[in-house]
């Protein structure tokens, strides 16, 4: 009996020690906490100082898409107006002539095909891999500039950047941050040491409708308009919502970039181009010829 009661004794003694030991630790952790909080703040807002400013940027670029069996090469050129539209151009080589161009604008967007004489104007909720991952003009925006994007908003200020999730660790040179509404988780990448945003997804997944899933890669950072803007860029889509596994993947390297306002934002067409119906845009834009 005496030897049981001296193990309960020293069973109720580590058990009082533990219990004054956590609520010793609990106020380390809560500053801790508060600390880390405030690390990681400080950190997603040198991600937002970094953004670049200018109201236009206009390059010219080189453009690969594969899709499918199929890999198109070409010369082009990257028109884009701050809050008006993201314009993609394809053009033959040496002549230049523009072969295609596809308008992101808040509203819509148009594909132009010269060579066909053809035209797909649709509704954001038309266009499947931008539909899949819940990406609206304004996140589309947010990613071909290389900042965050939060859904429904049209810029990300400083007060929203408590929504995002920030995990930061001594031994990583990377730095994950994160979002997620409803079904759709997106993710960013940013480097330890610049705050420069290196990659950003975004991943869908229903047990009803299938998976979707969105990579943006950024490289090749030039100094312009007093920033550091990525030249380089790759986004790669895959979904099988449509109940088949579908891939895409788009390549641009720009180079001469501009703050130009040189140009008109909205594209007008003659009554020689035929409106066709809204379908698969990277399936429409393999069949360029």
């Amino acid at each position: 009996m005496k030897r049981l009661i001296t193990i309960i004794s020293v069973i109720v003694l580590l058990a009082s020690c533990a219990s004054k030991k956590a609520v010793t630790d609990g106020s380390a952790t809560t500053g801790l906490a508060k600390t880390q909080k405030s690390e990681q703040q400080a950190f997603m807002k040198r991600v937002l100082d970094n953004q670049v400013q200018a109201r236009n940027i206009v390059a010219s670029a080189d453009f690969r898409l594969v899709a499918g069996n199929k890999d198109l090469s070409c010369d082009g050129k990257i028109s884009m107006r701050r809050d008006e539209v993201i314009r993609l151009q394809l053009l033959l080589p040496i002549i230049r002539t523009e072969i295609a161009r596809i308008d992101f604008t808040p509203d819509y967007v148009l594909l132009v095909d010269r060579y066909h004489k053809e035209y797909i104007k649709a509704s954001y909720k038309d266009v499947s891999f931008l539909a899949d991952n819940g990406l609206s003009f304004y996140s589309l925006q947010a990613l071909f500039w290389n900042q965050l994007f939060l859904p429904g908003e049209k810029a990300v200020g400083e007060q929203m950047l408590q929504r995002f999730t920030c995990s930061l660790t001594d031994v990583a040179t990377t730095v994950p941050m994160g979002y997620k509404s409803g079904k759709i988780e997106y993710q960013w990448k940013a480097s330890k040491a610049t705050a420069l945003i290196t990659g950003a997804g975004a991943n869908y997944e229903s047990a009803g409708h299938g998976k979707s899933s969105l990579i943006w890669t950024y490289d090749n950072f030039r100094t312009f308009a007093g920033r550091q803007f990525p030249l380089s860029q790759q986004f790669a889509v895959t979904t099988d919502i449509t109940g088949r596994q579908q891939a895409a993947q788009l390549t641009v390297k720009m180079s001469s970039p501009k703050n130009s306002a040189d140009w008109d934002v909205e594209t007008q067409l003659s009554g020689k181009y035929k409106k066709i119906e809204a379908q698969d845009i990277l399936k429409k834009l393999m069949s360029i010829q």
